[in-house]
């Protein structure tokens, strides 16, 4: 869509052109002037595209961040497929940081509310009820995980290329790096 430009008071535009014939070596200057009132609509000389004249913030940071996908043809378990081991080594990232959390503030917690670590002696209990609750919540969000491993995925195969670029290795190596 342009932009409509509708001058307050009558306005004229020149515009002037010259051309060069081979046969001829005056220079031909037409004048023409123009009206701005019969111009309906102007588009400026360095405007964006139509789709980002009249966007939104939220809009614009969606075409920044999450550009569209491209269609590849493959249905979703072909992209899973695809995928695979990527989803499994971000999997197991995603879940130790999790379970490392939730263990450090079931310690957290233990250790504020009875002023003792959970390793001295007859505490190990009371531990692991607190850590009980937080394994029940664990186990409530594992879509939400696994949702998570499929986006980050992506930055797990980047890694796994760059250790094969950097050390020149092949792929098992690599992954095998990554992994440990």
């Amino acid at each position: 869509q342009n932009r409509l430009f509708r001058p307050t008071k009558p306005s004229r535009l020149i515009v002037m052109s010259s051309s060069k014939d081979n046969n001829n070596d005056d220079d031909d200057e037409l004048e023409e002037i123009v009206n701005l009132e019969e111009i309906v609509s102007v588009r400026p000389i360095f405007s964006k595209g139509p789709e980002e004249e009249e966007s939104t913030k939220l809009q614009r940071f969606r075409r920044k961040y999450f550009p569209k996908k491209t269609n590849d043809g493959l249905t979703f378990k072909q992209k899973m497929a695809k995928a695979g081991l990527s989803v499994v080594l971000s999997y197991g990232w995603i879940s130790n940081v999790t379970t490392s959390v939730t263990v450090s503030l079931a310690w957290y917690i233990f250790s504020k509310n009875t002023g003792l670590s959970p390793l001295a002696p007859g505490q190990w209990k009371g531990f692991l009820a607190i850590y009980a609750g937080f394994y029940v919540f664990n186990s409530i969000i594992r879509p939400l995980r696994f949702g998570l491993s499929v986006g980050v995925s992506v930055y797990f195969d980047r890694v796994i290329q760059k250790i094969q670029d950097i050390f020149k290795v092949k792929k098992g190596l690599a992954i095998f790096l990554t992994v440990f």
